[in-house]
């Protein structure tokens, strides 16, 4: 083939094709739903459909700066470093299709004349609709300094249209807060003036991003652009274990997506490739489709069955049963076996103690992990021994494991703790190991697997409840210190995958502080938020279907003497949009409220396949403005995998009350409910909901 030809290449992958645009030796990249192949704009994606203003180019889809780069004349100096030099500089030079009967692999060289070489890799498992992006750099020339490599970049949004309607693109974000993980932010992009000027000169950008290693702090490391009049949705997730950023940038009337590690202007990343030298960016996942934000969604999230690694002993989705929030970080073996008949008799197949089996004041003690023979006389052997005697699966304990307490013994090896600016990085007494250190990794695997080994402990909650922040020392710089710092983080937690034969990790920071897309596949689950008795995490749990299976979204059900009927349907339904995980004073509770949790736990038996294998096609909180008070109704609806099943739910806040149907269950017939609702006169799949602080629903319908 030759590349030096202005051309476009298409490659047909499964309901995407793949879209290389080459001019003057540049090559950008795209992707589009193949059914709509057809309208795409060639004039637009070789940017020569302005006549007035020629000069317009295409976007190199590798996206790299170096050190010392000039920078385009479009005011985008100290804002971004978008199309520098060496990404023009790179020149396509060859590309190979390789597919068998599991994936298809299309691998784009590209090379500058001083002996950068990258590598494009766009990866498509066989029978999903969504592809894998990353690039791989090797310095074929001297020694050089990266200030950008990105993952990913994608351009000529939207392909459809000569010129963009900035009232009709939109550009979905999702906030994410403590205890307000997932909040949807869809804007026109007119909100942020892309459009051209006058002359189609000058860039506008929105980013996104996190510094530090709590990645999903302030944005989910997610984006997507909306083309509502072509009906087509374009969406991105990254996998993001450290400092990361995604960049929207609107130039010569196109958006661009471009993300990956934080850069040098955000997050302070510099990287030294020595001569010879390979360094591989993290992935991205991408999906274009014809539909909507939550058709995309699902694409993206279905494609993580290829990350996962799940133990047999998960594959029924067993209910989990955690302390918590009986003894709020004070568990001992005394008030542990109360609870433990409680929990059996709900039918929690998993037990777990969280925090303070390991301190004696207070759960912010950490670092030595030694049991308190206080609480524990006889060990963990004693608690884990106890569970297996009365029938359950799996025994677990609560470790923060990166973080150690200023008076913690192992805090005496300040060799082994992160530092910054030649200082300790200490947060008022909440200090860090480096997991760099191959004596940390040593004093963890004795402390944290050889424990969980010798006790037959099976299940690990892995918390994390401070951010290191973006600068470590130890590297060329303050990024790259955090860059190789956290991939020794994701080592271990692979080592304990490994070590611990049939180990249930469950991935938790500050509850969901962490939704990125490495973190929440690494283990089996993910504790979806710390919204534990407060109603809104139903509106939680529903946004967070867009960038996660509710197979590993574990979801609290703590239950108060103090709840009426309404509120344990409530939180019930609540915890069966993903994984149920019980905890709370049940002793305390009336009779008919555990009848009611035991019924709504049988229920949910007839829900798991739909929950494990089902996807989603509705998901609806755009009436809920506020979670401290939220007012108004949320749904979701969710599809079996043979579309025979449908299950959908409704959570009705302090509203008047209404009928509540579901558009797409036209076709089905209501098969059974759970929640304390009427059915509808009118309507023989609707439910009245509303009229009271709180009601819900969760219901099956089968196809007629």
């Amino acid at each position: 083939m030759d590349f030096s030809k202005q051309q476009i290449i298409y490659r047909s992958l499964n309901e995407i094709t793949a879209v290389y645009v080459i001019r003057n030796g540049v090559m950008s990249f795209t992707c589009v739903p193949s059914g709509m192949l057809s309208r795409v704009k060639e004039s637009k994606l070789f940017k020569n459909f302005n006549k007035k203003y020629p000069y317009c180019e295409i976007e190199p889809m590798v996206q790299i700066s170096r050190k010392g780069d000039m920078v385009r004349r479009d005011f985008s100096e100290g804002v971004t470093l978008f199309n520098s030099e060496t990404a023009f500089a790179l020149k396509v030079y060859d590309q190979q299709v390789i597919s068998d009967e599991d994936q298809t692999q299309i691998v784009t060289s590209l090379k500058t004349a001083d002996g950068l070489i990258a590598k494009h890799f766009v990866v498509q498992k066989a029978g999903y609709k969504c592809i894998e992006v990353y690039t791989q750099f090797e310095n074929g020339g001297e020694d050089t300094t990266v200030n950008l490599a990105a993952s990913f970049a994608i351009s000529s949004l939207t392909p459809f249209e000569e010129e963009n309607d900035p009232e009709s693109l939109i550009l979905h974000r999702l906030h994410n807060n403590w205890s307000g993980e997932g909040w949807l932010q869809s804007n026109p992009v007119s909100e942020y003036n892309f459009e051209d000027s006058w002359s189609s000169l000058g860039v506008r950008i929105q980013k996104i991003g996190a510094l530090g290693s709590m990645t999903a702090r302030g944005y989910i490391p997610f984006m997507a652009v909306e083309d509502s009049k072509n009906g087509a949705t374009w969406a991105v997730q990254l996998e993001a274990p450290g400092s990361w950023q995604i960049e929207a940038i609107h130039r010569y009337n196109a958006v661009n997506l471009v993300g990956g590690q934080a850069d040098y202007l955000y997050g302070h990343w510099r990287k030294n490739l020595k001569a010879g030298e390979v360094y591989q960016t993290t992935r991205a996942l991408i999906t274009a489709v014809e539909g909507d934000l939550t058709k995309a969604c699902q694409n993206l999230t279905r494609y993580h069955d290829n990350f996962y690694q799940i133990p047999a002993v998960e594959e029924d989705l067993p209910i989990v049963y955690n302390e918590y929030l009986y003894s709020w970080g004070n568990p001992t073996m005394q008030n542990v076996l109360p609870q433990i008949a409680n929990a059996k008799e709900l039918g929690a197949q998993y037990f777990v103690l969280d925090a303070g089996w390991f301190c004696t004041n207070n759960c912010d003690e950490l670092g030595d992990w030694n049991v308190v023979d206080e609480k524990f006389p006889n060990g963990l052997s004693e608690f884990s021994s106890t569970l297996k005697k009365e029938g359950f699966l799996l025994g677990g304990v609560w470790y923060e494991f990166e973080s150690v307490s200023k008076t913690a013994q192992i805090a005496k090896r300040t060799d082994l703790i992160l530092t910054a600016d030649g200082k300790v990085i200490d947060h008022f007494g909440r200090q860090f190991l480096d997991f760099r250190k191959q004596e940390t990794i040593d004093y963890l695997t004795k402390k944290v697997i050889d424990n969980l080994n010798d006790n037959g402990l099976k299940y690990i909650k892995i918390d994390y409840n401070d951010n290191v922040g973006f600068s470590v020392d130890g590297a060329e710089s303050e990024g790259e210190g955090l860059r190789q710092h956290m991939q020794g983080v994701v080592q271990f937690f692979k080592k304990l995958r490994e070590e611990v034969p049939g180990l249930v990790m469950e991935v938790c920071s500050s509850g969901g502080m962490r939704h990125d897309l490495l973190f929440s596949t690494l283990g089996s689950m993910v504790s979806f938020s710390d919204a534990h008795e407060n109603s809104s995490g139903a509106v939680v749990a529903i946004n967070l279907h867009r960038v996660m299976q509710p197979r590993t979204m574990q979801i609290w059900a703590s239950y108060l003497p103090t709840f009426d009927d309404d509120e344990v349907y409530f939180t019930t339904i609540k915890a069966m949009l993903g994984r149920i995980c019980i905890s709370g004073h049940l002793e305390k509770i009336s009779g008919q409220a555990m009848q009611i949790v035991k019924e709504g736990v049988s229920y949910y038996q007839n829900l798991k396949e739909v929950i494990k294998n089902g996807h989603t096609v509705l998901i609806d909180t755009s009436e809920i403005k506020s979670l401290r008070y939220p007012k108004g109704l949320c749904r979701l609806a969710r599809l079996s995998e043979d579309e025979k099943t449908l299950v959908c739910y409704a959570f009705a806040y302090d509203c008047v009350e209404r009928e509540v149907c579901f558009e797409v269950a036209e076709g089905y017939k209501l098969d059974s409910w759970y929640g304390k609702v009427e059915l509808s006169k009118n309507n023989p799949n609707a439910f009245i909901l509303g009229g009271k602080p709180l009601s819900a629903v969760v219901a099956i319908y089968t196809k007629k």
